[in-house]
């Protein structure tokens, strides 16, 4: 079952981590980009800059899509239901979301 157009982020965020395969965390999902097992990062709007082009410099030697959330890392960890900021998801399988399908490359 594949989602719609038009969407929300925020519906297909929920449906990426009820669905699919992610790491949440910065660390752990730096390694995931780098080793290519990642196929995906959703970034929030309020990490550091310097994380933030890591993981674009990444992403482009990778071909990992990387869609950016505009929201903070508070907003999105109390998305996933998280009592923690999250700064960065990486996705492993984006299940039946089609988030990757919003990123840029």
């Amino acid at each position: 079952m594949r989602v719609s157009q038009g969407v929300s982020i925020e519906n297909l965020i929920k449906l990426l981590y009820k669905t699919g395969k992610v790491v949440l965390g910065s660390k752990k999902a730096v390694k995931l980009v780098k080793s290519g097992r990642a196929v995906g990062v959703v970034l929030a709007s309020n990490i550091p800059k310097h994380v933030v082009e890591d993981f674009t410099y990444y992403a482009r030697l990778g071909n990992v899509r990387v869609i950016r959330y505009s929201g903070s890392s508070y907003e999105l960890g109390a998305l996933l239901g998280k009592p923690f900021p999250v700064s960065v998801i990486a996705i492993i399988d984006p299940g039946e979301s089609n988030i990757l399908e919003m990123g840029e490359q």
